[in-house]
């Protein structure tokens, strides 16, 4: 699971958590996230990868979502709506962020975790579009600028079921599972206590839901759940991720991940990821991710700086 469910932040009492401020009050709702079925699209450039995911434009604004993934640890989420604004020019308002931030050489107790923050008024983004095939590219506006490819088009550069694909599919799995954890308020720090004793529901931007439950205070055991989960085009997610820690973030993460990768013009590929072979140490993980594609031979998969690169699996 990444920034290992250091979810398991664990460690700190309850109390503490309701000092430490980037959360949601209680009783406010937790899952604020705007649907988006549309047209997903991806850049990829070294370390960082944007997807930006586009309703149809019908007459008026339309939904977007843009998630940027800097490896190893971050990830930063903006939604709003889209409108044309002349020939080849577009705007984005984006009313809401949802950041969590590279914190893994922070102790638990330390770490901020995610939050989202209503953007009031709504950040406005100007940009120029150039459309051609499966080819997207918006110059202007650094928050929205790249040049895109559609992913569906880009999956479909993933074939076999060898030790290069199995590394690749896991790392286009893991962007929805990253996606999926900037928008868990308090996710990888010791704001997860607010799920003690319960289990809270996320809708993915496209479809399904993750849910988090945490039991116990000081001997954490944090299940995260994906159903049917999609937040953007391409990977849906099913399966259960579960951590098991001591007050410092020590200890073991298990559970069995299935996933299905979509690819233009090419039959899906169905993979899973076990976590058996996953120790967490001060909320990080290290050891090896387990991966069998489409029934095949099982791949160790290790921990640490993706291999190959998400653009050599692209094509990019």
């Amino acid at each position: 699971m990444s920034r290992a469910t250091a979810l398991l932040a664990l460690l700190i009492v309850a109390g503490l958590a309701a000092c430490l401020g980037p959360y949601p009050d209680i009783g406010e709702r937790l899952d604020v996230g705007s649907k988006v079925v549309g047209t997903s699209y991806v850049s990829v450039d070294g370390g960082w990868t944007r997807i930006l995911i586009l309703a149809p434009l019908d007459g008026g604004p339309a939904p977007y979502t843009r998630i940027d993934d800097t490896q190893p640890r971050a990830v930063e989420t903006l939604q709003g709506t889209w409108a044309g604004a002349g020939e080849d020019a577009v705007t984005f308002s984006s009313t809401i962020v949802f950041n969590l931030p590279d914190e893994h050489t922070l102790p638990v107790s330390s770490r901020k975790g995610a939050t989202r923050r209503e953007l009031v008024p709504p950040q406005v983004a100007q940009a120029t579009a150039a459309i051609s095939g499966d080819v997207l590219d918006l110059t202007g506006a650094p928050a929205v600028a790249a040049h895109y490819r559609t992913l569906l088009g880009r999956t479909a550069q993933i074939t076999g079921t060898d030790a290069t694909a199995s590394a690749c599919a896991f790392h286009v799995a893991q962007l929805a599972v990253e996606s999926s954890e900037a928008r868990i308020p308090g996710f990888n720090s010791a704001g997860l206590t607010q799920y003690l004793n319960r289990v809270e529901p996320f809708d993915g931007i496209l479809s399904g839901q993750v849910t988090v439950g945490l039991v116990g205070l000081f001997s954490p055991v944090v299940t995260t759940t994906f159903i049917g989960y999609a937040d953007f085009e391409g990977v849906v997610l099913d399966g259960v991720q579960v951590s098991s820690t001591n007050g410092s973030g020590d200890g073991t993460l298990s559970g069995v991940l299935s996933f299905q990768i979509a690819r233009e013009g090419l039959p899906p590929i169905d993979g899973q990821v076990d976590y058996r072979e996953i120790t967490l140490s001060g909320g990080n993980e290290s050891g090896n991710y387990l991966i069998t594609l489409d029934g095949g031979t099982q791949i160790r998969v290790p921990t640490g700086p993706w291999s190959p690169p998400l653009a050599q699996c692209l094509g990019f």
